[in-house]
């Protein structure tokens, strides 16, 4: 069964139950309406007369009687004996209730004076003397007329809403099929190898028209995915290829020394070309393996000012050793954060690495640690010759190197490898100017599900 005929069942089966239940609260509400104003009647009548008989006796009451019958047909009045059976006024035979259940009777099924049917009355019968039963009453011939009327137009209003029903269905199951279709035609391009396919937006607020955004969005991110794995094999077969080069050298070189002592510097040559390829490709992997967020089982709760400062005294001596001063710059409260100690850790480093590589001639290097608007601001700042605005994107993209590094040992990779841990976190890496110097944070939103927020330059030191 397609969809587009199970949406139109179901909408004539909802179009069905709902006229169902609306016309049957119709037909009993106008029911107990009558019936109520029918007994009210009755109770006025049956009064009346009981008062005249305890007043002027059965004489009176006989003739009342006769002079009640005479005001309507709707009218049931009689004077009934032990047995049951009427004596006086207009009724020929009670049918239903017994003799025993008169006391408590509200309701009968009378056979009126020529007339052979049995109408259903609205009655009130109270004792009288010499064991007779004084019945006063209303037929509800009008109250069943229009109940019956009501039960015609109730399986006509059945059909039609079923009808109706069923064509609301198909013209909803028709806008259905066709904003699915086009998630479908979009679907088969992607699966053809076509990324270029975008599902057209309505610009409605829907539930389609949000689908819709957000398969566009994952599209855009995988296509951008897909662009940086291309970039990421380019760069690495282009970047690999001297380190590589170097150890085909060193081996070489190794292979024709003429003496032991030489044959041993060329192995060391060669385990240093073999450490920094490893270090390469370990990186990379770890840049990759943070982008698709497969270190998430490995977050716990840690003290980000703890870490800060671990690294503080480790690098402090490497940093006086470049003629640095390296110092930890922690704000006044600084919550525990559910995070990946050691790939926070890991970018941290990187950071004051790069500092202590570039920036030592600028002799002072902070390491902040801040809690601000809810996000986590964990970085470093220097005075050194920080990165110009228009290189900021290439120093963080993947073996980005800027023209004054490409003399120094490393691939580019740290800037891009701290990034891709702070999306890990859902946050980002930030580089401002310091005037002089640079601001480079990792901005991890730590409460809520708001975005990291955005730092103002500035932060002297």
């Amino acid at each position: 069964m397609s969809t587009k005929l199970r949406i139109a069942l179901l909408a004539g089966f909802l179009a069905f139950a709902s006229n169902m239940l609306i016309i049957g609260y119709i037909h009993f509400q106008t029911r107990d309406e009558i019936v109520t104003e029918l007994r009210h009647q009755v109770a006025q009548q049956s009064a009346a007369l009981d008062q005249v008989y305890r007043r002027e006796g059965l004489a009176s009451l006989k003739q009342e009687i006769a002079e009640a019958t005479e005001a309507g047909d709707q009218v049931a009045v009689a004077i009934v004996d032990g047995a049951g059976r009427p004596l006086e006024g207009n009724i020929d035979a009670i049918i239903s209730p017994s003799v025993t259940s008169f006391a408590k009777a509200r309701t009968a099924v009378l056979k009126m004076k020529g007339d052979n049917s049995a109408l259903e009355a609205s009655v009130n019968i109270r004792p009288i003397a010499g064991r007779q039963w004084l019945l006063t009453g209303r037929t509800v011939t009008g109250g069943i007329s229009l109940r019956e009327t009501l039960e015609r137009s109730l399986l006509a209003a059945l059909a039609v809403s079923v009808i109706l029903g069923l064509l609301c269905g198909l013209i909803l199951g028709q806008y259905v099929d066709r904003r699915i279709h086009d998630i479908v035609m979009v679907a088969d391009r992607i699966g053809g190898g076509d990324m270029s396919g975008r599902v057209p937006l309505s610009g409605a607020n829907d539930s389609f028209g949000r689908l819709s955004l957000r398969i566009n969005q994952m599209l855009d991110r995988i296509s951008t995915l897909m662009s940086e794995l291309r970039m990421l094999t380019d760069s690495l077969a282009h970047d690999l290829r001297s380190p590589v080069g170097r150890l085909r050298a060193a081996a070489d070189a190794a292979l024709a020394a003429d003496t032991e002592e030489e044959r041993e510097l060329m192995l060391a040559a060669i385990i240093r070309q073999s450490d920094s390829l490893m270090r390469i490709l370990t990186t990379a992997l770890e840049i990759a393996r943070s982008e698709a967020f497969t270190s998430q089982n490995q977050f716990s709760w840690f003290d980000p000012a703890q870490l800060a400062a671990e690294l503080v005294e480790m690098y402090e001596p490497v940093a006086e050793e470049a003629g640095a001063n390296l110092r930890l710059d922690r704000g006044t409260v600084v919550v525990p954060v559910f995070a990946h100690r050691q790939l926070l850790a890991q970018a941290l480093s990187n950071l004051i690495e790069n500092a202590i590589k570039y920036a030592s001639s600028g002799g002072e290097i902070a390491v902040m640690v801040h809690d601000e608007d809810s996000t986590l601001k964990l970085g470093v700042t220097d005075r050194g010759p920080g990165i110009a605005v228009e290189q900021r994107d290439e120093a963080r993209r993947r073996f980005g190197r800027l023209d004054p590094s490409r003399s120094e040992e490393g691939a580019g990779l740290g800037l891009s490898l701290a990034q891709a841990i702070a999306h890990l976190h859902h946050g980002e890496l930030a580089l401002f100017d310091n005037g002089p110097g640079l601001v480079a944070l990792l901005q991890i939103p730590i409460r809520g599900e708001g975005k990291p927020g955005r730092m103002t330059p500035g932060f002297a030191l």
